[in-house]
C-alpha cells in the first residue's frame, strides 16, 4: 500500500515536472526567438505609381517661386522697317501702367515688336502676364498673341518656333506659360486683333522668370 502511494506521489510529480519544462521551453527566451521578423507590406497600386509616397499633401510647406520682370529697362524697337516705329509707342505695351495703351489703327490689325532684354547673356523664359486696358469694349480688344524667343545673338525670328496664345476679351489678367524651358536675349511678338477693320486696343505685357525665392 506505502509503495503504491508512492508510486502514485512520484508519477504525479513527473507529471507536474514534465508541464513545468514544457512551459519553460515555450516562454523562456532562447536564440531563436531573438531571430528578426520578416514584414511584407503590399503597397496601395496608386502609392507604388508615385514612388510609395502618398498622394495626399503632408501638410509640409510648399515652394515659394518669385518672377523677375525681363521688361525692365529692355528695349523696345518695330521687328519691322516698315513705319510703325513712328505711327506707334511700342514702349507703352510693357510699361506696367494700366492707364497706358496702344491702338492699332486700320489698315494695319497687328503689330510686331521686338524686345531686346537689358541682360547681355540669354535669360530663361518662364511665362508672359497680360493686362487688358480698362474701359475698352471687349470687340475693341486684341485676341491673339505670337511669341518667338529670340537666342543669344539673334535678333532675326527666321526659323524660330512660334509660340501662339488667345488673348480673352475680358478685363481680368492673364498668365501664359512658356513651355520647353526656354532662354533668349529677347522676344519678338505679334499682337493682332480680329480682321474686322476697326481699331484694335492692346494692354500690357509682362516677360517673367520664374525662380525660388530667396
Amino acid at each position: 500500500m506505502k509503495l503504491t502511494n508512492l508510486h502514485i506521489a512520484v508519477s504525479s510529480f513527473a507529471a507536474i515536472a514534465g508541464v513545468a519544462i514544457a512551459a519553460y521551453q515555450a516562454f523562456a527566451p532562447t536564440p531563436a526567438s531573438h531571430q528578426p521578423v520578416q514584414v511584407t507590406l503590399a503597397l496601395d497600386p496608386q502609392q507604388a505609381a508615385l514612388g510609395g509616397e502618398s498622394a495626399k499633401s503632408d501638410g509640409g510647406p510648399m515652394l515659394q517661386t518669385a518672377a523677375i520682370a525681363l521688361e525692365k529697362n529692355a528695349h523696345v524697337a518695330a521687328a519691322f522697317k516698315d513705319g510703325s516705329e513712328t505711327r506707334y509707342a511700342f514702349a507703352s505695351l510693357f510699361d506696367d501702367k494700366p492707364d497706358t495703351s496702344l491702338t492699332i489703327l486700320p489698315p494695319d490689325n497687328e503689330v510686331n515688336v521686338v524686345l531686346k532684354f537689358q541682360s547681355t547673356s540669354a535669360q530663361p523664359v518662364t511665362a508672359i502676364e497680360y493686362t487688358p486696358p480698362p474701359g475698352v469694349a471687349s470687340n475693341r480688344l486684341a485676341t491673339k498673341l505670337d511669341v518667338m524667343v529670340l537666342p543669344e545673338g539673334q535678333m532675326s525670328a527666321s526659323g524660330l518656333p512660334v509660340i501662339s496664345f488667345t488673348l480673352q476679351q475680358s478685363a481680368e489678367s492673364q498668365t501664359f506659360a512658356i513651355p520647353g524651358n526656354v532662354s533668349g536675349q529677347g522676344l519678338w511678338l505679334r499682337i493682332a486683333g480680329d480682321d474686322k477693320g476697326e481699331p484694335v486696343t492692346v494692354g500690357d505685357f509682362s516677360i517673367l522668370r520664374e525662380q525660388l525665392a530667396p
